[in-house]
């Protein structure tokens, strides 16, 4: 049967934006009473049995990530795992079919799931929008995640339906800001983003920017800047997003400038040494041939003006 008093208080405190995290084991104050010591490693030991030992293959993912790899760094935590055991449970909840489903902890399960052992988890009643804000502010004030990977967590949670209160208590952004980032992941293609990476110290203005190039962006345009973030295998993730926004800024620099000589008829696209005149009727062509064979006399006649005014 799930438990509910060993986060019921967490949980309290999360729904009302004060989070209390389980996951980082505070030191006991140190008291001089043997009597002390004892009671204080008796309440260890039930909170050691409140939790079970529950094979990571039994344990369903959150539709909820909030790590762009959640295998970055992995290395270093399997070590320690391997080494001390490990020191803290995973949270989990029951799904409606009996399931269980991961609420926060989703490293220390794979690390496990790679170690070949079981994780030890604690199984709470709870409803998914429960444990969105009990991941969301564990994720606050845990884990380093960067303003892309915060931005993708929202835009899901939008996504599926909850409302901006609900982003709000389980991130702490304000319904300004939430929107905003709702709108940077909307417009920049997520096969880009994952391609990019996580981008830690990264902020809203460099991701702003790609958006801005991939909302006015062609297919090709596209492909063309996720080529340049990934050209060099051996750049980290925020060079990656470097060379994105750079590739955004060398296509600006060279795309055509476009006026209507004539509104409706007649339109110039210049770029360096190149200019395009477009007839925009058939019937205006022939003036456009008229002019081509009229280039010898017009610079002829533009040579005399300059030479006047010398």
């Amino acid at each position: 049967m799930a438990r509910k008093g060993i986060f019921g208080n967490s949980l309290k405190n999360a729904m009302e934006g004060k989070f209390d995290d389980p996951e980082v084991e505070s030191p006991l104050p140190r008291r001089s009473s043997p009597n002390m010591a004892r009671a204080e490693a008796s309440l260890k030991e039930e909170d050691r049995r409140a939790t079970r030992l529950i094979s990571p293959a039994l344990i369903h993912p959150s539709r909820f990530s909030d790590r762009i790899d959640a295998t970055e760094d992995l290395t270093e935590l399997i070590e320690s795992i391997r080494e001390h055991g490990q020191q803290v449970p995973i949270l989990l909840r029951r799904l409606d079919n009996g399931d269980l489903e991961v609420v926060y902890g989703r490293r220390r399960m794979l690390a496990c799931k790679e170690l070949g052992i079981d994780v030890r988890a604690s199984v709470m009643e709870m409803t998914e929008e429960e444990a969105l804000i009990a991941q969301g502010v564990e994720n606050n004030q845990r884990l380093d995640t960067s303003f892309i990977e915060k931005a993708l967590f929202i835009a899901k949670i939008l996504d599926a339906g909850f409302k901006g209160v609900v982003v709000h208590r389980a991130t702490g952004v304000n319904d300004t800001l939430i929107y905003k980032m709702k709108s940077i992941v909307s417009a920049i293609p997520e096969s880009l983003i994952r391609t990019i990476g996580p981008a830690h110290g990264a902020g809203r203005r460099q991701w702003e920017a790609l958006a801005t190039f991939c909302r006015a962006a062609k297919p090709g345009d596209l492909q063309r800047i996720e080529q340049a973030a990934i050209e060099d295998p051996n750049i980290t993730s925020p060079e990656r997003l470097e060379r994105a926004i750079a590739a955004t800024v060398a296509r600006s620099s060279t795309t055509p400038s476009r006026r209507e000589l004539v509104p409706g008829r007649i339109s110039a696209a210049g770029s360096g040494k190149r200019i395009t005149l477009t007839a925009t009727s058939t019937k205006d062509q022939p003036f456009l041939n008229y002019l081509s064979e009229r280039i010898p006399e017009l610079l002829e006649t533009w040579e005399r003006q300059m030479a006047t005014k010398e």
